[in-house]
């Protein structure tokens, strides 16, 4: 008598990648998603910030549509370069890829490095710590799907944080000047 886990058909493994596939294409769209969503809100704050500063409402919402369209503009821009590079990408060593999480971790990094070095002062040892929790969990045997979905939490969690704390000192900085 066959054991039907010892053998897998050719077609159990191709629905098998498939899921795994689309699993993967669903938690990155909605991890762009969060991550739009909250710039969205940041940009809404800053509308009401510049609304309770005294400003027009007409020339709020149209900084706040320019914002809108500017981002709309860039999140087109990098789909289609990565398009591109991905085309050009070759095969390389799987020991070497970095996963979704640890590319959005390293893409944080970098844009708080260049442009709010204070906020990297900061909270730089958040992002490690965050890292260094989502390492500890797959070493420990969790569920992949449960520690990416954390990890991607902490890191959208992080951003609103830092995103928060920079509007407010905008405010801050906007109502000094009055």
């Amino acid at each position: 008598m066959r054991r039907t886990s010892q053998r897998r058909t050719p077609r159990f493994l191709w629905i098998a990648r498939f899921i795994l596939r689309f699993g993967k294409t669903i938690a990155k769209a909605f991890t762009y998603l969060m991550l739009e969503f909250t710039l969205y809100i940041a940009i809404g704050g800053l509308a009401i910030a510049l609304l309770s500063l005294g400003m027009s409402s007409n020339v709020a919402l149209s900084l706040s549509l320019v914002l809108v369209i500017f981002s709309l503009l860039t999140t087109f821009l990098a789909y289609w370069q990565h398009q591109i590079i991905a085309k050009r990408r070759t095969k390389a060593n799987s020991s070497l890829l970095i996963t979704g999480e640890v590319k959005l971790a390293d893409w944080i990094a970098q844009t708080l490095c260049a442009k709010a070095s204070q906020e990297w002062e900061e909270y730089q040892d958040w992002l490690h710590d965050i890292l260094l929790v989502r390492r500890q969990l797959l070493d420990s045997g969790s569920s992949r799907w449960k520690v990416t979905l954390l990890t991607y939490w902490r890191l959208i969690a992080l951003c609103v944080t830092v995103t928060l704390i920079k509007l407010r000192r905008l405010v801050l900085a906007a109502r000094r000047l009055r």
